[in-house]
């Protein structure tokens, strides 16, 4: 086992498997989430009122914007993943754990809460072997504190980079 996972966590593949699968995540989002909005905004905005400004923000924008949001955030991964294969691979756990508790958080439990698909839910309940697996590796290689940093790090990194680019998004004029 550990001969195996030093194997895996040093190959390019596992590099790699980040960003696609952030690209296989956010297209099925991109794909989805105007057709849905149509049907549960409204049940979205009663159920959670908290995220009113949020919500509304990102049923504004446009596909093209959506868009950039999704590539900027690409953009961050490949870099983070270069960091990974020439430096440090740290950034991308850390990532990795944000990712996977969005995915989780979001996705999944939107789809409970509303009794429904949700955009991403498909990819976030078939990408949960690929984080467990991924977490089991780097629970074995990091302590439980450091992987909590790195989760909350990670995370941290994600709603703020979102939090920017829909405020940015916001900003511009029609595209």
């Amino acid at each position: 086992m550990v001969f195996m996972t030093c194997i895996f966590m040093d190959t390019l593949i596992f590099y790699i498997s980040l960003p696609i699968v952030y690209i296989l995540h956010d297209l099925e989002e991109l794909l989805m989430r105007k057709r849905w909005e149509k049907e549960h905004f409204d049940e979205m905005l009663v159920k959670c009122p908290v995220f009113t400004s949020l919500v509304t923000t990102i049923k504004n924008l446009s596909q093209i914007k959506y868009t950039i949001v999704i590539l900027e955030q690409l953009l961050f991964l490949i870099i983070v993943v270069i960091m990974a294969v020439y430096s440090d691979p740290v950034p991308m756990y850390a990532l990795i754990w944000g990712f996977g508790i969005h995915s989780v958080l979001q996705h999944i439990l939107a789809g409970i809460i509303f009794r429904t698909y949700f955009p991403g839910l498909v990819t976030s309940v078939l990408l949960l072997p690929y984080f467990l697996y991924v977490y089991s590796e780097l629970l074995n290689r990091y302590s439980i504190f450091e992987n909590i940093v790195m989760a909350v790090c990670g995370l941290s990194v994600i709603i703020l980079n979102l939090f920017l680019m829909y405020w940015l998004m916001k900003k511009f004029g029609d595209l």
